[in-house]
């Protein structure tokens, strides 16, 4: 498995969806397949929506979840062992454990290791002192693990076999009744260390969380817009990042009749009549007739912008 991230307050869940969108639009390697999202609802129980392919913009997320206060993730590639859910457990009034590599490993004792941290949570040990001292049982297990309690606290680590990676993301951050952590591996950027496209995800996370503005933003081809020929290439969002009109210094973007590339990496963003970003991945869409139609998946229908205060 190659992403899990958790998260707890106001806004879990969107933070959770627009990290692993990122992660899916932004990077390369086994992404976009088998999702899982568990949440702990208001009265304490954990309810799941899981794909075993499409990636997490597939999943039909009740409305009612968007309000929950403690989430978690994790994704990776198509296909993968049923249930799903082994991969993250979670306990009704106490928390939920994802992860990455196989969190679902078995100790020597016959118990998955996430598993065995639900259960130290359960007992009333700290996230953190869970996630230690289940990884310290065997270091060479290939598992990273994210812990997260209903009452907002977090534990994140890797074991050492997973530590001694050089592909590997981290991001943490709490502050104001609030917090996530992702981890990361196989997941590779364009440009930029898997650090660095970590870094990326987090501050995405952090915006849905706390409205901090992130480097980056994800927009969206909600719906048919022109394609109009222009001396310049440009993408028209509006203030919920929707794409409003497209211009291209290529006439026959303007005149196509089939699936192609409809915004081109680097592409100007504006917004409101003001420059606002540069377009960090690419969109697909059907062509035709001067108009630019949405195609696939939400997370198809998207694409990364980064912002023009943002060092490429």
């Amino acid at each position: 498995m190659t992403i899990g991230i958790a998260a707890y307050g106001k806004g879990s869940v969107a933070a959770i969806r627009a990290t692993v969108s990122a992660a899916e639009l932004y990077g390369r390697g086994a992404i976009g397949g088998f999702a899982v999202l568990a949440v702990i609802e208001a009265d304490g129980s954990v309810a799941y929506r899981t794909t075993q392919n499409g990636g997490i913009s597939s999943l039909d997320l009740p409305e009612d979840w968007f309000w929950a206060r403690c989430a978690a993730a994790i994704s990776s590639g198509p296909d993968r062992p049923e249930p799903l859910t082994q991969f993250l457990v979670g306990r009704a009034g106490s928390g939920l454990v994802t992860g990455h590599r196989l969190p679902n490993s078995v100790l020597a004792d016959g118990v998955s290791v996430n598993s065995a941290v639900l259960e130290k949570l359960a007992g009333g040990e700290t996230p953190q002192v869970s996630v230690d001292a289940a990884l310290a049982q065997d270091p060479e297990l290939d598992a990273g693990l994210i812990a997260v309690t209903i009452d907002g606290r977090l534990g994140t680590g890797n074991s050492g076999r997973v530590l001694r990676r050089d592909d590997l993301g981290q991001a943490h951050r709490e502050e104001g009744g609030c917090g996530f952590s992702l981890l990361h591996n196989s997941i590779f950027a364009a440009t930029g260390t898997c650090q660095a496209l970590a870094e990326v995800l987090g501050e995405l996370a952090w915006q849905e969380l706390t409205g901090t503005q992130a480097g980056h933003a994800i927009i969206r081809l909600e719906a048919p817009v022109t394609v109009e020929a222009a001396a310049r290439d440009r993408v028209h969002i509006d203030l919920n990042g929707r794409i409003v009109a497209l211009q291209s210094a290529d006439p026959r973007v303007c005149k196509a009749r089939r699936l192609g590339t409809a915004v081109y990496l680097s592409t100007e963003v504006w917004q409101e009549g003001q420059l606002v970003g540069f377009a960090e991945t690419e969109l697909v869409a059907r062509l035709a007739d001067g108009l630019a139609h949405p195609h696939g998946l939400p997370v198809q229908r998207s694409m990364m912008m980064r912002r023009s205060n943002v060092t490429a």
